[in-house]
């Protein structure tokens, strides 16, 4: 399985995915009015795609002017329109898509005009045909419980069940008048469950034949097997889509500070000695001009305030300099990552990945978080030092080192702990987003996008900035020499 998050261009890398598809596109999309995916899937369609859409029934997807979804029927499609959610039924509120079986696109974001204009993310696993199962299957179910059941869809016997027992209860209530929307979804399950003669006794109103037969299939359906709490398997695909969710955005976190590692050592290596004799420039001529704004304060050409912020610029330029000077010390005396060509980046990523997944501590139970996480501190370390060489050697030590096991999403079975532990994912997503996003907000990642993606890149922009360097410190010595004067 191979990971991407996407913050930025997030239609596009939608509706690039959706071209690739050739045999089968699902997707669960709460709210869906942007026109571009839309079409894409049309011509999707058009070709002979099987696309399958499931949105909600509401005020925003019904709209006037909202999207023509019976131009998707027309042309092959098949669209569910879900209801809003009432009466202890939840609203669907999914945003997630499956490719041909292999590919799954999940995460924050709605296929929505408004979603375009959002701090929005999703993670894109691709080479995944177990995890893309899963959300088929999860496809399908959602469809089942609205009574819109889909190809190759698994019959939910125990939501079945729970709809049986209200139906009793209901005409024991002796309010029938309340039976025609549960009927209509055991409707849809009737031939796969043998409950052809409840349903007739029921279209019959012959209450009494169908509370003996209702009594009857809830005795074998407990005799048969123990009731298990339905929401597990749901709360488990939710819980390994969090997992691989966070997983891609600490990879994506990862990447950018060991990016910003490397940028900020070559930088220094290039221009250290010139940016050094440009601060110390800089804190000389601060100076100077600051004794003059105080000898001119003092002979009452100019005020005492304007010599105090000359004198307080002159302190914060010194201690620029000084703090740079310690700063490219302590780096020049660090062993400098290794350099990559672009095979050998990709291979160093694609390493990294494979070892996240192997002991990155939020993928583990808590008797094992310690262990892990002193796993992860040492892969950390090595992805930062560009060293190929060495993330090989300690991806195969991890892979024999028993460390890893089945991820939380697979092990947790109660109900109660896998919410607990979706809870914990969410913060940390949250978290882990809010890092990110102040990297990518940073002075550094800034230049380094002014700089390039690559280290070739970079060297032509360390040239232009000597360049400017080199300027800026001829300018600075010629207005040293004409303020000792």
């Amino acid at each position: 399985m191979q990971l991407q998050a996407h913050f930025y261009d997030i239609q596009q890398v939608i509706t690039q995915h959706l071209e690739t598809a050739q045999d089968e596109i699902l997707a669960a999309v709460a709210w869906f009015t942007d026109r571009e995916i839309f079409d894409v899937l049309c011509q999707q369609a058009q070709a002979g795609v099987r696309v399958s859409i499931a949105v909600l029934a509401d005020d925003i997807n019904q709209a006037p002017g909202a999207l023509n979804f019976p131009r998707l029927r027309n042309l092959g499609g098949k669209v569910a329109l879900l209801p809003p959610g009432s009466d202890g039924e939840p609203m669907m509120h999914h945003k997630f898509c499956v490719l041909d079986g292999h590919t799954v696109i999940t995460g924050s974001y709605n296929w929505s005009r408004n979603a375009q204009r959002n701090d929005e993310n999703i993670t894109v696993a691709t080479e995944a045909p177990e995890f893309a199962a899963k959300y088929r299957q999860a496809f399908h179910d959602l469809l089942l419980r609205t009574g819109q059941a889909g190809e190759n869809a698994t019959p939910d016997a125990e939501a079945a069940r729970r709809r049986l027992e209200v139906v009793r209860n209901l005409i024991l209530l002796g309010e029938q008048e309340d039976l025609s929307r549960h009927l209509v979804k055991l409707r849809s399950v009737a031939q796969a469950l043998q409950l052809q003669p409840i349903m007739q006794a029921l279209e019959r109103g012959a209450y009494k034949e169908a509370l003996e037969s209702i009594e009857d299939y809830l005795r074998r359906r407990s005799a048969i097997a123990v009731r298990e709490d339905t929401d597990v398997p749901r709360l488990q695909l939710e819980l390994q889509a969090l997992e691989l969710r966070l997983l891609s955005l600490s990879e994506e976190k990862d990447d950018l500070e060991r990016r910003l590692v490397i940028f900020n050592r070559r930088y220094s290596d290039a221009l250290g000695p010139l940016l050094t004799e440009v601060l110390k420039a800089r804190a000389d001529l601060a100076k100077q001009e600051a004794e003059v704004s105080r000898r001119r304060a003092t002979e009452g050409e100019a005020s005492m305030q304007d010599a105090e912020q000359d004198a307080e610029r002159a302190e914060q330029a010194q201690r620029d300099w000084q703090d740079y000077q310690y700063q490219y010390t302590e780096q020049q005396a660090a062993v400098p990552p290794g350099k990559l060509g672009a095979e050998e980046e990709a291979e160093l990523k694609r390493l990294y990945r494979r070892a996240c997944g192997l002991c990155h501590p939020d993928r583990f139970s808590d008797e094992q978080k310690a262990a892990a996480h002193r796993a992860f501190v040492r892969l950390q370390e090595v992805y930062n030092a560009n060293d190929l060489q060495a993330m090989g050697g300690l991806y195969e030590e991890l892979k024999a080192s028993g460390l890893s096991v089945a991820p939380r999403s697979s092990t947790l079975s109660r109900a109660d702990a896998l919410r607990a532990a979706i809870a914990e994912l969410r913060h940390r997503i949250t978290e882990t987003l809010r890092q990110l996003q102040a990297l990518h907000s940073s002075e550094g990642a800034a230049l380094l996008r002014k700089a390039g993606d690559g280290e070739s890149d970079w060297t032509l922009f360390f040239e232009r900035q000597a360049h400017l360097l080199q300027v800026e410190l001829k300018r600075l010595r010629q207005a040293l020499a004409t303020a000792r004067r």
